[in-house]
């Protein structure tokens, strides 16, 4: 049980106490920063890489589901989930600071990194990710405005030489190196296999690393996993946290009356300071929910 309670905030304000906030406050709620700076907090706390994927069918300009209240966020592409997020999170590791045109990258160093076996599905399997990554693009629109932009903007494919040329966009690229410990996350997401959902809730606490407060409704459209009973995601929610806990990357969870869910962080580390608040749904849907499982 949680001793003392979290503070939380609205991640609608996270730009108020994210480590790259300063005073100046541009249209999309970053202050000081140009147009382009995106908030890890849209790939991390969303469905855009969903927990598990169902099809594959290509979209445009389907939503995906984030927290703002003020932006509408779309992708047009193939579905993506927690395997590209993987993918593209060692090529961004890989790349590095440097400001070359591409970085070639190994499949089987990269296969390695992610824990898998070099097999020819395997091998396949990064190609395809690869493609998806390439051709995905995302519409940030707010007030009058439409950003567009990129995961990856070209990769060279060669599946001969099971390798690849890749140029990752310079917006997602800065905004994961803006955040510290990408090292340590890559290799506890490699440590917990093939848990898309445990993945996932680790993205969310990478973002607010003290913890956070949710209810399973919330997490299930966030996750990307609304196609699942509310029974079911519970349960597979609780075993995802309990092999978080497990591996030592929270502290401790808790389900409250109501049915809302308390996770604890690491709040012992240095930048472990920030903490969610996360809701999508009204009351009465929420007690609707709840019910459901009763």
């Amino acid at each position: 049980m949680l001793n003392t309670p979290l503070h939380y905030h609205d991640p609608e304000d996270f730009a108020a106490f994210d480590p790259f906030a300063s005073v100046n406050t541009d249209l999309f709620g970053s202050p000081g920063s140009s147009f382009n700076v995106q908030k890890p907090i849209r790939y991390f706390v969303s469905s855009l890489f969903a927990a598990c994927t169902k099809q594959r069918d290509r979209v445009r300009d389907a939503p995906f589901i984030g927290l703002s209240r003020n932006k509408r966020y779309t992708y047009s592409g193939e579905p993506l989930d927690q395997f590209d997020l993987d993918v593209l999170l060692h090529c961004t590791a890989a790349a590095g600071s440097s400001r070359r045109r591409g970085t070639w990258i190994e499949h089987t160093t990269l296969i390695k990194s992610l824990g898998k076996r070099n097999e020819a599905s395997t091998r396949q399997r990064i190609c395809d990710s690869l493609a998806r990554l390439q051709e995905c693009t995302i519409g940030i629109e707010g007030h009058g405005y439409r950003y567009m932009t990129r995961l990856v903007n070209r990769a060279l494919l060669d599946e001969d030489a099971c390798a690849s040329l890749v140029e990752i966009n310079s917006d997602f690229a800065g905004a994961i190196r803006l955040r510290r410990g990408l090292d340590l996350m890559l290799n506890e997401r490699r440590s917990l296999g093939a848990d898309g959902l445990s993945k996932w809730l680790h993205g969310v606490l990478w973002i607010l690393p003290a913890g956070f407060s949710s209810d399973f409704a919330t997490l299930c459209e966030l996750s990307g996993m609304s196609h699942m009973n509310a029974c079911d995601f519970e349960k597979q929610c609780r075993e995802a946290l309990d092999l978080l806990a497990e591996n030592s990357m929270i502290t401790q969870y808790d389900v409250r009356q109501g049915g809302r869910l308390l996770v604890e962080g690491r709040g012992n580390t240095a930048h472990a300071k920030v903490c969610g608040f996360l809701s999508l749904v009204h009351d009465s849907d929420r007690e609707k929910r709840t019910a459901e499982c009763d």
